[in-house]
């Protein structure tokens, strides 16, 4: 559900309502996210505006607009930042060439199909537009999926669903997606869940389930109190998604066939992480 472009500095550097126009449209709560390519990508925004405003309060407005841009504004995917030598157009074709972006913006036209230049950007594009609300079939795969990108690049997963219970598969199943996109990580998967099943019952349960964890990758159980959990999320530190049903697949029958999944806004994810930020972990594994 979340869409990496590759954003040319001076496409957005012209003036503040242009460098304003263009990063009001990114964020992981919009569905798009700049990707920090290369690493010194504000860096290059700074040098660019400064071509363009030096001495002109211009300049420092956009320096202090762009010092606000958060990580899940500027999202840093780990990419590798090319041949420092090459102009920037070339370096991000090289990038995309190696790992795709879902496109590239340009402040001059490019004769590239996944090139897009800063003049056709707008919601009616399909190539920028994005989906911050998404129906689903109820699979592992298009569950987990909807939060993919934000999995892979998270520290922490927080699954956050009062009925979460490794011993039923359709449990079992999202977890092994979320698992599988994990592999060659350093993180901590997080269940939160009620306590309408003995703390005890459930340690015995998660624990036997550990070993399918990636090398590097922990999991926590934290416990609440029945009355104290109802909406189900998955949450990271860069942004967090809302499931209708919760984090369960269909796949064996009888259940509804699909799941309504919604990115949540910023400032409701940052409640709800800090929310579930408060309770220690009845267990941990390893």
């Amino acid at each position: 559900m979340i869409k990496e472009f590759a954003l040319d500095p001076e496409a957005i550097t012209s003036s503040y309502r242009e460098f304003c126009y263009f990063t009001e449209k990114f964020g992981v709560s919009q569905g798009r996210v700049i990707s920090a390519f290369p690493r010194k990508w504000r860096k290059m925004v700074c040098e660019s505006a400064l071509r363009e405003h030096q001495g002109k309060v211009e300049f420092s407005r956009i320096v202090e607009r762009l010092n606000k841009l958060g990580g899940d504004i500027v999202f840093d995917t780990g990419r590798p930042s090319g041949d420092g030598s090459q102009a920037w157009i070339d370096r991000a074709l090289a990038e995309h060439a190696r790992r795709p972006f879902a496109a590239i913006i340009s402040a001059t036209a490019v004769d590239h199909p996944d090139v897009l230049q800063k003049d056709e950007i707008d919601e009616e594009n399909p190539r920028f537009r994005s989906a911050r609300q998404r129906a689903v079939p109820r699979t592992a795969k298009a569950l987990v999926g909807c939060a993919g990108f934000l999995i892979r690049h998270a520290r922490i997963i927080k699954i956050v669903d009062p009925h979460f219970d490794l011993a039923k598969p359709r449990y079992l199943r999202p977890l092994e997606q979320i698992a599988s996109l994990l592999q060659g990580n350093q993180a901590t998967v997080e269940i939160h869940r009620s306590d309408e099943i003995a703390e005890d019952e459930l340690i015995r349960r998660f624990r036997q389930y550990a070993p399918l964890l990636p090398a590097g990758v922990k999991m926590q159980l934290h416990l609440y109190e029945k009355t104290q959990m109802h909406n189900r999320f998955i949450l990271t530190e860069r942004g967090g998604l809302i499931y209708g049903v919760g984090l369960c697949d269909n796949e064996d029958g009888g259940g509804a066939p699909d799941e309504e999944v919604i990115l949540m806004e910023t400032e409701i994810r940052d409640a709800r992480w800090n929310h579930y930020s408060k309770a220690l972990p009845v267990a941990f594994w390893p």
